[in-house]
């Protein structure tokens, strides 16, 4: 569960979807970048605007502090930033390619599940992140649907 938490990992499984929406994809470069821009947007609004609106508390968990573990609370947790970066990333890429949903919403699952299981989000702030990010993804979808429509014109 920790690995399904660490914020390297999944940032390194975002650069390697981006990469293969990039050669892959019918959208090519521009579902890439939609991909990151996505979870850049989602992570931005999650803790630069929802979590200081809402101030909730982290349940109080075990952290690792130096080579001791202590119970302590971590901060803010509602919404979890986790669970809104990887439903915004997968909004993009069942879009830009449908064929990784499962995929896409497996990885989605474990990362909010790890979440409450690590005790450092409640299961609302995980759901919530989850609807967070599946909309900032829609709406990055929307407007560059947008764009494309004016440009065709």
């Amino acid at each position: 569960m920790m690995a399904a938490s660490n914020r390297w990992l999944l940032l390194g499984i975002a650069a390697c979807a981006a990469l293969y929406l990039g050669l892959r994809s019918p959208h090519r470069w521009v579902a890439a970048v939609l991909l990151l821009l996505s979870i850049g947007a989602a992570d931005l609004v999650s803790v630069r605007v929802v979590k200081p609106a809402v101030e909730r508390l982290a349940p109080v968990s075990i952290a690792r502090v130096g080579p001791r573990a202590r119970w302590m609370r971590l901060g803010k947790s509602f919404p979890s930033a986790h669970a809104a970066d990887t439903a915004a990333a997968a909004t993009v890429l069942m879009w830009a390619a449908p064929a990784t949903a499962p995929f896409a919403l497996a990885l989605v699952a474990v990362v909010g599940l790890s979440r409450v299981y690590l005790g450092v989000h409640y299961p609302s702030d995980v759901v919530a992140g989850w609807i967070l990010g599946a909309a900032i993804g829609a709406v990055l979808l929307a407007l560059a649907r947008l764009r494309y429509a004016v440009r065709v014109r």
